[in-house]
Parts: C-alpha cells; sequence; structure tokens
C-alpha cells in the first residue's frame, strides 16, 4: 500500500527537485505530529517515549522536531539538500565563487587550480562527479555555458521548467483530502462513510483518451456546480452560529484516471536482471 501511494509522489517531489534527505525529514515531522495527534484521540499522554515506541523516531530528535510547526520544514543540516541545490547555494553565497558585487561568477568548468565550476562541486557536491553535475544542471535549466569551457548560473534551484509551485501546494491539497477521506473511512461505521469510488479499464485505446476528457469534465462540471449549490444553501452563519452546532467542512474532488499497463512480468526469463534506461 505505502508504494503504491508514495510511487507517483516521489515522482512528483523528485520533480520539483526534493532531495531524499528532505523527503525523510519531512516524514519525520509528519510522523512526529500524527503521531501526538494519535495518541491524543486515544486519550493518551503524549511523551517523548511514547512517540519514540509508536514511530521509531529516535527520541533525543523529537522535541527539535516538535518545537517546529508541522506546517513548517527545516532541513537538520545541508547534507540533506539536493546535492545540485548544494552546489548552486554555494556558488551564490560563497564569496570565492562570486563578483565583487555579491552575484555568482562565470566560471572556468575545469583547470590547474582556483575558482573552477569543478573546485565548486567538489567542496559542495558530496564527491559527485561535477560533469554529472554540469549536464544535470544545463538540463534543467540552472546553468547555461559560456563558450565551450565556461558556465554560467542562471537561478538558484535546480527545478526544471514546468508546473508552477503553486501547482504543487493544489496537488497536495487534492492528495491530503482524499487521503483524509480513507482515513476517516476506517474509523467509523459503513453507514457515516463518506462515498469514495472508482473505475478502470485497461487495454483502452488511447486514441479516445481526448473524448474521455471531454467527457469527464463536462460531467465534473455539472456535478460540481450542482453540489457546491447544495452546500452553499446550507452555509452556517458565522455571526448567528449556534455553539451547540459543529461545523464541519465538507466537499467532494472528481479526478480522471491514467496508467499505463505495466508489462506481464510471466513473460520475463527467469534470473535475466532488467534492462537499465
Amino acid at each position: 500500500m505505502c508504494r503504491r501511494v508514495l510511487h507517483p509522489l516521489i515522482k512528483i517531489v523528485v520533480r520539483f527537485g526534493v532531495s531524499a534527505g528532505e523527503f525523510k525529514a519531512i516524514v519525520d515531522s509528519v510522523y512526529a505530529h500524527a503521531g501526538s495527534e494519535y495518541l491524543e484521540s486515544n486519550g493518551e499522554r503524549v511523551t517523548f517515549s511514547k512517540l519514540a515506541v509508536i514511530t521509531g523516531i529516535n527520541r533525543a530528535f523529537l522535541p527539535a522536531i516538535l518545537r517546529t510547526p508541522k506546517n513548517v520544514f527545516q532541513p537538520r543540516s545541508n547534507t540533506q539538500l539536493h546535492r545540485a541545490a548544494r552546489v548552486l547555494n554555494g556558488w551564490y553565497d560563497d564569496p570565492k565563487f562570486g563578483t565583487r558585487a555579491g552575484s555568482p561568477a562565470v566560471l572556468q568548468i575545469e583547470g590547474p587550480q582556483g575558482a573552477t565550476f569543478r573546485h565548486l562541486c567538489e567542496l559542495y557536491s558530496g564527491n559527485v562527479y561535477h560533469q554529472t553535475l554540469l549536464s544535470e544542471l544545463e538540463r534543467v535549466g540552472a546553468v547555461r555555458r559560456v563558450g565551450r569551457s565556461k558556465v554560467r548560473a542562471v537561478r538558484r534551484t535546480p527545478v526544471a521548467d514546468g508546473p508552477h509551485v503553486g501547482s504543487l501546494i493544489a496537488i497536495g491539497e487534492i492528495a491530503g483530502d482524499l487521503l483524509g477521506t480513507l482515513d476517516y473511512n476506517l474509523t467509523v461505521g459503513p453507514d457515516e462513510a463518506l462515498p469514495v469510488g472508482h473505475c478502470v479499464t485497461t487495454l483502452n485505446d488511447q486514441a479516445a483518451t481526448p473524448m474521455f476528457r471531454r467527457q469527464v469534465m463536462r460531467r465534473t462540471e455539472g456535478a460540481i456546480e450542482s453540489m457546491e449549490s447544495f452546500l452553499d444553501s446550507h452555509r452556517l452563519d458565522v455571526q448567528r452560529q449556534d455553539s451547540s452546532i459543529q461545523s464541519v467542512e465538507v466537499g467532494a474532488a472528481m479526478f480522471a484516471i491514467w496508467r499505463v499497463p505495466k508489462p506481464d512480468k510471466s513473460k520475463e526469463i527467469p534470473g535475466k536482471p532488467p534492462p537499465i534506461a
């Protein structure tokens, strides 16, 4: 289950330059705060020892993790940052690789000594080959070559051109709402469970995808408008709200599903490793 949920999530965060170390730190923070909420919901006193038992996080790290608000992320050290981001940070922050005005200097890629891109990578990349990093930074548009032997920093973040960070926040809200509903359904009886359903048909003709997309968009717009109208008609007046009435946030989401079928592993030759791209 965890792999099924995490795989598309990791593909998204990798696209936005989040390293495994950063993700692990986020997971620890979420574990600590969610564990605290779990203990409180069961009427238990929250202690670092209990949290360490149910989360597996070292007790010594828990005080610092819980002092930070759950919606704020602070890496424990610079080593958790994406290696390409660490190189760019060094380029922008280390005066050795900057101009007198404080901006990142144009660097020789290689040289016998001094402020070169290779030397920058040796200091900040954690022993990643400088040509490998240069290729990656060029791919995402964070650096640009100047002639054959020099390179210029274009931006500080190693994120490929694509969706704005606002779209990442929207993805988090939608995915969080869906998982929150599934979690709620695990804690209530069938009469109180919120409706969740999906349909997937494999081996569809890909040429039919545009028509399916139009069908989903048209029906989704109508359904969402109808549900919004219903919810608006039952909205509480905050100024006149009776303290005995419990307010909740309810809503609905609809989305299409698109998958690429996995190859049939039964046809693979036993003992033969899969090809490496």
